[in-house]
């Protein structure tokens, strides 16, 4: 492998099965004036294994699809894993070369990238602004022929390319259904300005995600844009996509980060759903001027110095002053009994014909530290739970459906 761009001449250098290529058009071309340049593959068809490019443990790889068919980039992923970090960065040429000194340069900013979470893109992909005409779609799934894109090496180990992967047609675009059905609940989110900035993320429920660190469902932020930049927080990691478990919980919170070169208004809007996400309330809560904003109702401008800003911001999908409720610390009532003893909560379900069916705990400010479901029993102790005296809210959910929240003092 080489750490630099090689020069390979057309017509008289052969390309090489399952590595990646640039293509530029004749020096002849107008930089400021977009034009097609009609490529042409000229040899017999691959068809079977193909093993990819050298890879150095850690470093980016450069692959080329190499079949006359789109391949499935799922398949890609799960059949790689061993050998390859599961995120694919494709090249979009969505903004012109900078001149720097003598050199002119791309900016990683125009990687668009995909993974088995989904995918993002680095907008202005489509209509005004988009200098490059036929390659303005996101990353869909499929990877078209010839069609080249990095990912990351886990080991020196070469990835492999198959029969398997391919797929017929979707040769139309150079980035839906997927190589397995999973479920998905997702949504993207946007940075904007009115001056052009762009920044989107994606927050994905998805089969086979934690909601811990994953290869496959996690990628990090390259931080490339000039700027801005903009992400969700695991791990204290910066995650421009980030893969979480299923099933959906309505509990759960997502702390986002940005970082800005530019004082000024900005926006955080939701560009897109689908799922269980498509029907659920999504709030951005502003930790600096202690707002709870609907981003169902449209975007949230707010205004930012320059700086990274690590705290700001929250992902939730319920309102706290309403959904965690103002009971006492402990209680009884006909329904539930809680009561905290040696580090231990204890659950009890009083009526004759009801059972417990699922509990959460959260901290005050929302955060969820302990989750059961398929209780179904008259009692439940939750023990070992990884907290220090505090105030603790406890939500507990009935078989019949019925839902009660207590407040508890830990300790």
């Amino acid at each position: 492998p080489v750490t630099k761009w090689v020069i390979v001449y057309h017509g008289i250098d052969e390309m090489i099965k399952g590595k990646g290529y640039s293509i530029r058009p004749p020096q002849i071309f107008d930089l400021n004036t977009p034009q097609i340049w009609q490529g042409e593959f000229i040899g017999v068809p691959n068809n079977g294994d193909v093993i990819g490019p050298e890879a150095v443990a850690e470093k980016l790889t450069f692959f080329g699809n190499p079949y006359p068919s789109a391949i499935y980039a799922d398949q890609f992923i799960y059949d790689n894993s061993a050998n390859i970090y599961g995120t694919l960065y494709f090249w979009t040429h969505n903004s012109l070369p900078i001149l720097n000194g003598n050199v002119y340069s791309y900016g990683a900013n125009d990687y668009a990238i995909y993974n088995l979470s989904g995918d993002i893109t680095v907008g202005s992909l489509v209509g005004t602004g988009a200098p490059t005409p036929g390659n303005q779609t996101p990353p869909s799934g499929y990877i078209g022929a010839g069609q080249g894109f990095f990912a990351r090496a886990k080991t020196d180990q070469r990835a492999v390319f198959t029969n398997s992967m391919r797929v017929s047609g979707r040769n139309s675009q150079f980035f839906k259904s997927t190589a397995r059905e999973i479920e998905k609940h997702r949504v993207w989110l946007n940075l904007t300005n009115i001056d052009g900035a762009f920044k989107q993320l994606l927050i994905a429920y998805v089969t086979g995600a934690t909601n811990l660190w994953d290869n496959n469902y996690d990628a990090v932020s390259m931080d490339a844009h000039p700027n801005i930049d903009f992400y969700s927080i695991n791990e204290a990691k910066k995650l421009v996509i980030q893969g979480r478990e299923i099933p959906f919980i309505s509990s759960d919170t997502i702390p986002l980060g940005y970082r800005s070169a530019i004082e000024g208004e900005f926006t955080i809007a939701i560009d897109r759903t689908d799922g269980n996400l498509n029907n659920q309330t999504i709030y951005l809560q502003d930790n600096v001027t202690k707002t709870l904003h609907n981003l169902k109702s449209g975007g949230y401008k707010f205004t930012t110095a320059k700086g990274v800003f690590q705290q700001r911001f929250v992902i939730r999908y319920t309102d706290p002053s309403v959904t965690l409720g103002n009971d006492d610390f402990t209680g009884t009532d006909r329904n539930v009994y809680v009561s905290v003893k040696d580090k231990s909560i204890k659950l009890q379900a009083t009526a004759d014909e009801e059972k417990l069916q699922e509990t959460a705990v959260y901290d005050v400010g929302g955060k969820l530290l302990y989750h059961k479901k398929g209780i179904d029993g008259k009692e439940w102790i939750i023990t070992n739970l990884h907290s220090g005296p505090q105030v603790l809210l406890v939500k507990i959910t009935l078989d019949n459906g019925k839902t009660f929240t207590r407040k508890v003092i830990f300790n």
